[in-house]
């Protein structure tokens, strides 16, 4: 369907014309055209002249004029919708291309932060090997046997510390004077690019443990926003003791719920831990003991327990390294 003409642009008036306006209009476009027709022989101004003469009888009719107004307005009325949506869908561009920049942005500062976080953790494995090197040299000179590389997620205690910059302004050794009198600090390293935050290595897990367990009660801890492991979860040494000492507890609760059912016929408990013919006598269960064990022991008992194993575990670990230098020295002598 061919599309109406604009008889208004076409006359250069406005649509609230006169009579008078459309009329001079028309003599104005005319006489231009007629100049052009009488001297150049040209269909497309011969179709521009019967345009002209066609907007000036039909604005110039009453009710043609009335019928083609409506029309006109509702065309209008399509085209600003039409640059409403047109405008709508730039918007949405221009939004969808700020949005993938801002992701571009973040990818490039996660990228960053990944990087400083590798490079952190190489710079503490290697400071942390560097320092156990020269420990064992001058301990160990003549022995022939060189202490096997600890891995700084599994052996070593490495934990992230964060406070908050505005309120506190620490710098290694403050942070060195801090953490020392809890744990021994073997190395550590302020953050470069997001300011007050620190990766510190510890001489053993249950230094970093220890460290990490006293954050809400001593009062050189609170001053930190938050302290974490640095790998994001404890190493293996603490979860496999965690999971033990879980399976301990609900043996514990399991054992003496059991044993405190009592029977649909005497209401009295299954088995009873003060007699002698009872099949938990062997535990060594109290006749006095009320309630369940577990529900007794405080969380601050359990973690005591647990930290007493990491530190005989640890303990073990280096008496067996000096047993094995011991042997090897005896050796290298005969």
């Amino acid at each position: 369907m061919e599309a109406e003409a604009d008889y208004y642009q076409l006359l250069d008036i406005e649509i609230t014309a006169s009579t008078k306006d459309i009329k001079n209009a028309y003599r104005r476009k005319a006489l231009k055209y007629n100049l052009y027709l009488i001297n150049i022989v040209s269909t497309a101004l011969a179709v521009l002249f019967h345009a002209l003469t066609q907007a000036q009888e039909l604005l110039l009719d009453p009710k043609k004029r009335s019928e083609y107004d409506q029309r006109h307005r509702a065309r209008q009325e399509r085209v600003k919708k039409k640059h409403e949506m047109d405008s709508k869908r730039r918007h949405a561009q221009d939004e969808l291309e700020r949005r993938e920049q801002e992701a571009k942005r973040a990818k490039t500062d996660q990228d960053q932060a990944k990087a400083e976080y590798e490079a952190q953790l190489a710079k503490l494995r290697e400071e942390g090997a560097k320092r156990r090197q020269e420990d064992w040299v001058s301990t160990a000179e003549d022995s022939p046997l060189q202490e096997p590389a600890l891995h700084a997620e599994t052996e070593l205690g490495a934990l992230k510390i964060k406070w908050k910059r505005k309120k506190y302004d620490f710098s290694e050794q403050d942070l060195l004077d801090m953490l020392n009198p809890i744990a021994e600090v073997d190395s550590l390293a302020l953050s470069g690019k997001k300011k007050g935050s620190a990766s510190v290595l510890f001489k053993s897990v249950v230094d970093a443990y220890n460290v990490l367990t006293k954050k809400e009660t001593h009062p050189t801890l609170s001053k930190f926003e938050s302290i974490g492991w640095l790998t994001g979860k404890p190493p293996s040494i603490v979860e496999k003791m965690t999971k033990a000492e879980e399976l301990k507890q609900e043996a514990r609760a399991a054992l003496f719920s059991t044993n405190n059912r009592p029977t649909a016929a005497t209401g009295r408990p299954l088995f009873t831990t003060g007699s002698q013919s009872s099949f938990f006598k062997r535990f060594n269960i109290p006749s006095n003991f009320k309630g369940s064990f577990a529900s007794k022991m405080s969380d601050d008992d359990y973690e005591s327990i647990t930290l007493m194993k990491m530190r005989q575990a640890e303990r073990d670990r280096v008496l067996a390294i000096q047993h094995q230098q011991q042997q090897q020295q005896q050796s290298a002598h005969e």
